[in-house]
């Protein structure tokens, strides 16, 4: 990590009720501004640990913080995009992104409102579209709405949960490229520099996207692994695949899935060695 913590989970255990131990004494620090990737086995938490950095559960033990202070509920600081995308199906795109602003308290008036939402919609390359219905959409369009919806807010912590999980090879590829021309500040300033927490099952998507890469093991969840990804920025999905460490960093996020899920064991590597 480089720079001050500014997203903080210190010693945080978690479980549901009297079930098992869900999260086990989880330590991570995220400077303001970084990309951080989070993968592992599934059952593992990361879902879990995106929730809680939410506020939307409350940790067993420990605690976690933005900017020194102790996250208690959801806030404005933070905005979620999930898996599911989330949006109310009865609303038009427009309206979903708009309700949002209303909620967050941001544009004085309805036509500032809609202004921002369009604004957005056109961000993600939905101009067009903002008058469909979620049903009328695509999978992929359906993520951007969810996208754009979390950016227009304009929270400095952006939390995702495998956004990409359930789309197909080229409009996943298309969206890694989209969010990291939008985190880099390619399309728009408000955009950039935003401290992202990105959950995926993906390990080449973390290692194009993230500034590090936590792996988690699993029962219980727990932090086995962080690796700075030592690709330059600013990056493209594309230039991320031919540089020279991709495989290198690739290969050892396999190496380290592979002892959590096969055999249980720690990584023998020190964490944090730099490739």
């Amino acid at each position: 990590m480089t720079g001050s913590p500014y997203l903080t989970v210190e010693r945080v255990t978690f479980r549901y009720g009297e079930g098992p131990v869900v999260l086990d004494d989880v330590a991570l620090s995220i400077a303001k501004g970084e990309f951080v990737a989070v993968i592992g086995p599934s059952g593992c938490g990361k879902s879990t640990l995106l929730r809680l950095l939410a506020g939307l559960a409350l940790p067993t033990v420990g605690r976690l913080t933005v900017a020194g202070q102790p996250i208690q509920g959801p806030g404005l600081d933070r905005a979620v995009v999930f898996q599911d995308y989330s949006l109310f199906p009865w609303m038009t795109c427009r309206d979903n992104i708009i309700l949002a602003l209303e909620r967050a308290g941001l544009g004085a008036t309805k036509a500032e409102r809609r202004e921002i939402a369009l604004g957005y919609l056109a961000l993600v390359g939905l101009a067009q579209d903002g008058d469909k219905l979620p049903g009328e959409l695509s999978g992929g369009m359906r993520q951007r709405t969810a996208i754009a919806r979390a950016l227009a807010v304009n929270a400095p912590i952006l939390l995702m949960d495998e956004p990409f999980g359930a789309l197909d090879e080229i409009t996943r590829a298309r969206q890694q490229d989209l969010l990291l021309d939008l985190w880099q500040g390619g399309q728009g300033e408000k955009e950039a520099g935003k401290t992202v927490f990105f959950v995926t099952h993906d390990v080449e998507e973390a290692v194009i996207l993230g500034d590090r890469v936590v792996v988690m093991g699993a029962h219980p969840g727990r932090v086995v692994r962080e690796v700075p990804v030592t690709l330059p920025r600013p990056r493209s999905r594309m230039g991320s695949l031919k540089h020279r460490n991709f495989s290198v960093l690739r290969d050892l996020l396999l190496t380290e899935l592979n002892l959590v899920v096969d055999e249980g064991l720690e990584p023998a590597v020190t964490a944090g060695a730099a490739i």
